[in-house]
């Protein structure tokens, strides 16, 4: 879904600074949990292993605390 926003995947994930290799490392993480809600402030882009952190600390960012590419 997150596609239709037009949202581009990044190579660097913005929770921890890791430059990927390659795409398939990274994934779009929306903020809010719902995975409906494609707005650019609600995506971001994180490495695998900050998916593992993200499920065990419960992260969450607050809308500006990340800039959005666009």
């Amino acid at each position: 879904m997150w596609t239709r926003s037009r949202y581009k995947k990044k190579t660097v994930c913005d929770l921890c600074g890791f430059h990927s290799a390659y795409p398939s490392q990274m994934v779009v993480f929306s903020v809010d949990g719902n995975l409906k809600n494609i707005e650019l402030t609600n995506l971001r882009t994180i490495c695998l292993c900050c998916v593992e952190v993200v499920k065990v600390r419960h992260v969450t960012w607050k809308r500006g605390d990340l800039v959005v590419d666009r």
